[in-house]
């Protein structure tokens, strides 16, 4: 018995919840969203330019004078080591920056079983095409203490840290940030839960609400939003989108699930902390940063020259499409 997301598709429905099925993974390759398209290429991008700079004398002249500006942690969330991960793969690493705030029990049980290696040589056994990449043992290890399930952390109370950009969403009173991750937010009820953005982490599950153990998903494709407050998530990628985006894919009939994984699937290692010995940070783009405002102000207002129609505006903001970025180099 294997705990999975189930996404059924028909004509008149969809269906996405987490269950268990009676089968061992696969996979087959990913297509990107123009929403991930968007989102992972600009974060990638940004990463890609962040490593060539910082190999120049100049360039950690540069870091070190960026640090310096005391307005930087108005700008920059400093991801800090004890809270990233990483997942080595046959395509690359992907490397996760987790959340406690959102679910600590859950981000707790992630951290454990990642240093006792129970990742390690296991797999990216469901992957979704446009949903989700899933991964861990398919429940195929001996059950015990560290693996027994969670109590669901589905919402959290509402932080003072938590940003407001967009009032009355499709799916929530309002969404924003905690520190560069997307969440609802309920001030009414003090209440605030993670986004199913792109990039969102979370844990899988039976139908029972506290049944979350071992097994967890990676969004790969469009926002599942019917999802959010209904699953407990640990964090979000840094790093890797165009890793996940190059897993094999298992068949659409089998919910995409994979009888038989190769070493495409694989995660070959999993690390706890920073993988990358020479010092290297990672930050995550606060919502106040002016490239930040002044790409969410375009979105509201359509204010540049390609758009011509613009009666409907100004627009209301998509958090999971005007994502905050993320870097090794922060930058003003």
């Amino acid at each position: 018995m294997i705990k999975r997301l189930v996404h059924s598709l028909s004509s008149l429905t969809q269906i996405s919840a987490l269950l268990r099925v009676s089968a061992r993974p696969q996979i087959s390759a990913l297509a990107v969203s123009l929403c991930v398209a968007f989102l992972g290429v600009s974060s990638v991008v940004s990463t890609a330019h962040a490593n060539n700079h910082e190999k120049s004398p100049e360039a950690t002249q540069v870091k070190e004078k960026l640090l310096m500006d005391t307005d930087i942690t108005n700008k920059w969330y400093k991801v800090p080591n004890k809270h990233i991960v990483t997942f080595e793969t046959h395509y690359g690493d992907v490397v996760i920056a987790l959340n406690p705030a959102l679910a600590p029990h859950h981000v707790k049980r992630f951290r454990k079983l990642i240093k006792s290696d129970f990742y390690q040589q296991q797999y990216f056994y469901r992957v979704v095409d446009g949903f989700v990449a899933q991964g861990g043992s398919n429940e195929s290890h001996e059950p015990s203490p560290e693996t027994g399930n969670l109590k669901a952390e589905f919402v959290t109370p509402l932080s003072s840290s938590a940003v407001v950009i967009e009032e009355n969403d499709m799916f929530a009173p309002a969404t924003g940030f905690l520190n560069g991750f997307p969440v609802g937010i309920d001030s009414t009820r003090n209440e605030m839960w993670a986004l199913h953005c792109p990039g969102t982490v979370a844990f899988a599950r039976n139908s029972e609400k506290d049944t979350a153990s071992t097994e967890f998903y990676i969004v790969i494709g469009q926002a599942p939003r019917h999802l959010d407050r209904n699953m407990s998530v640990i964090g979000r990628v840094l790093e890797g989108m165009e890793v996940l985006q190059q897993l094999p894919r298992g068949p659409i009939e089998n919910s995409g699930v994979i009888e038989v994984p190769s070493d495409k699937s694989q995660i070959r290692n999993s690390y706890a902390g920073n993988k990358d010995t020479s010092g290297k940070q990672y930050y995550i783009q606060l919502p106040s940063h002016p490239e930040y405002q002044k790409r969410m102000k375009t979105g509201q207002t359509l204010d540049n020259s390609f758009f011509h129609d613009k009666i409907y505006s100004p627009r209301p903001i998509d958090v999971c499409y005007y994502q905050t970025k993320t870097s090794s180099t922060p930058w003003n």
